[in-house]
Protein backbone atom coordinates (compact mmCIF):
# COMPACT_ATOMS: atom_id res chain seq x y z
CA UNK A 1 0.00 0.00 0.00
CA UNK A 2 2.74 2.32 0.51
CA UNK A 3 4.17 2.17 -2.80
CA UNK A 4 0.96 3.02 -4.34
CA UNK A 5 0.89 5.83 -1.78
CA UNK A 6 4.57 7.01 -2.61
CA UNK A 7 4.12 6.26 -6.67
CA UNK A 8 1.10 8.75 -6.35
CA UNK A 9 2.50 11.45 -4.79
CA UNK A 10 5.46 11.69 -7.18
CA UNK A 11 3.00 11.30 -10.35
CA UNK A 12 1.46 14.30 -8.71
CA UNK A 13 4.60 16.15 -8.65
CA UNK A 14 5.03 14.70 -12.24
CA UNK A 15 2.48 15.74 -13.73
CA UNK A 16 2.27 19.42 -12.25
CA UNK A 17 6.03 20.16 -13.53
CA UNK A 18 4.90 18.45 -17.53
CA UNK A 19 1.73 20.86 -16.64
CA UNK A 20 3.77 23.94 -16.10
CA UNK A 21 5.95 23.37 -18.94
CA UNK A 22 3.41 23.13 -21.32
CA UNK A 23 1.85 26.10 -20.09
CA UNK A 24 5.53 28.21 -20.25
CA UNK A 25 5.62 26.66 -23.95
CA UNK A 26 3.56 29.18 -26.38
CA UNK A 27 5.20 31.86 -24.07
CA UNK A 28 8.85 30.47 -24.67
CA UNK A 29 8.78 28.52 -27.70
CA UNK A 30 6.37 30.26 -29.88
CA UNK A 31 5.49 27.92 -32.91
CA UNK A 32 8.19 25.46 -31.60
CA UNK A 33 5.97 24.82 -28.92
CA UNK A 34 4.18 21.87 -30.33
CA UNK A 35 7.84 19.68 -29.94
CA UNK A 36 7.74 20.46 -25.65
CA UNK A 37 6.26 16.97 -25.39
CA UNK A 38 9.02 15.46 -27.34
CA UNK A 39 11.09 17.01 -24.83
CA UNK A 40 9.60 15.85 -22.00
CA UNK A 41 9.15 12.83 -23.48
CA UNK A 42 12.74 11.83 -24.55
CA UNK A 43 13.88 13.73 -21.52
CA UNK A 44 11.73 11.40 -19.59
CA UNK A 45 13.16 8.41 -20.95
CA UNK A 46 16.67 9.03 -20.16
CA UNK A 47 16.13 10.06 -16.36
CA UNK A 48 14.32 6.67 -15.70
CA UNK A 49 17.22 5.49 -17.77
CA UNK A 50 19.36 6.74 -15.21
CA UNK A 51 17.03 5.96 -12.22
CA UNK A 52 16.92 2.26 -13.31
CA UNK A 53 20.90 2.32 -14.11
CA UNK A 54 20.79 3.55 -9.86
CA UNK A 55 19.08 0.60 -8.78
CA UNK A 56 17.23 2.42 -6.21
CA UNK A 57 15.41 0.38 -3.45
CA UNK A 58 11.76 -0.36 -3.97
CA UNK A 59 10.05 2.71 -2.51
CA UNK A 60 12.73 5.23 -4.43
CA UNK A 61 11.72 3.82 -7.84
CA UNK A 62 8.00 3.59 -6.97
CA UNK A 63 8.32 7.94 -6.63
CA UNK A 64 10.92 8.67 -8.57
CA UNK A 65 10.55 6.20 -11.68
CA UNK A 66 7.03 5.43 -11.62
CA UNK A 67 5.24 7.93 -9.74
CA UNK A 68 7.45 11.65 -11.24
CA UNK A 69 8.82 10.59 -14.01
CA UNK A 70 5.30 8.55 -14.96
CA UNK A 71 3.67 11.51 -14.25
CA UNK A 72 5.65 14.21 -16.40
CA UNK A 73 5.99 11.63 -19.17
CA UNK A 74 2.92 12.08 -21.37
CA UNK A 75 3.72 9.27 -24.03
CA UNK A 76 -0.35 8.94 -25.07
CA UNK A 77 0.16 12.94 -26.23
CA UNK A 78 1.29 12.02 -29.65
CA UNK A 79 -1.63 9.01 -30.31
CA UNK A 80 -3.82 11.92 -29.17
CA UNK A 81 -1.76 13.99 -31.29
CA UNK A 82 -2.22 11.48 -34.63
CA UNK A 83 -5.64 11.38 -34.06
CA UNK A 84 -6.42 15.47 -34.33
CA UNK A 85 -3.69 14.94 -37.73
CA UNK A 86 -6.19 12.35 -39.61
CA UNK A 87 -8.58 15.97 -39.31
CA UNK A 88 -5.97 17.89 -40.63
CA UNK A 89 -4.12 15.78 -43.30
CA UNK A 90 -1.40 18.82 -43.43
CA UNK A 91 -0.54 18.23 -40.23
CA UNK A 92 0.57 14.37 -40.71
CA UNK A 93 3.78 14.00 -41.96
CA UNK A 94 5.39 16.32 -38.95
CA UNK A 95 2.87 14.45 -36.31
CA UNK A 96 4.79 10.86 -37.87
CA UNK A 97 8.28 12.26 -37.75
CA UNK A 98 7.60 13.52 -33.94
CA UNK A 99 6.59 10.35 -33.36
CA UNK A 100 8.89 8.56 -34.96
CA UNK A 101 11.70 10.60 -33.16
CA UNK A 102 9.69 9.47 -29.63
CA UNK A 103 9.87 5.99 -29.91
CA UNK A 104 12.91 5.31 -32.23
CA UNK A 105 14.49 7.76 -29.88
CA UNK A 106 13.86 6.98 -26.65
CA UNK A 107 15.42 3.70 -26.84
CA UNK A 108 18.94 5.02 -27.51
CA UNK A 109 18.02 7.46 -25.00
CA UNK A 110 16.86 5.39 -22.18
CA UNK A 111 19.71 3.26 -22.83
CA UNK A 112 22.68 6.49 -22.01
CA UNK A 113 20.44 6.81 -18.97
CA UNK A 114 21.08 3.94 -17.90
CA UNK A 115 24.55 3.99 -18.69
CA UNK A 116 24.66 7.55 -16.74
CA UNK A 117 22.79 5.63 -13.84
CA UNK A 118 25.11 3.16 -13.42
CA UNK A 119 28.03 5.59 -12.46
CA UNK A 120 25.89 6.36 -8.85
Amino acid sequence: MMQILIAGLGAMVGSWLRYGLLTIAPRVFGPAKSWMIMVINLSAALLIGITFGMHLSTLQNAFWAVGILGGYSTFSAPIVELADAFSHPGELPMVLTKILIAFIGGVPILLIGVWVGKMF
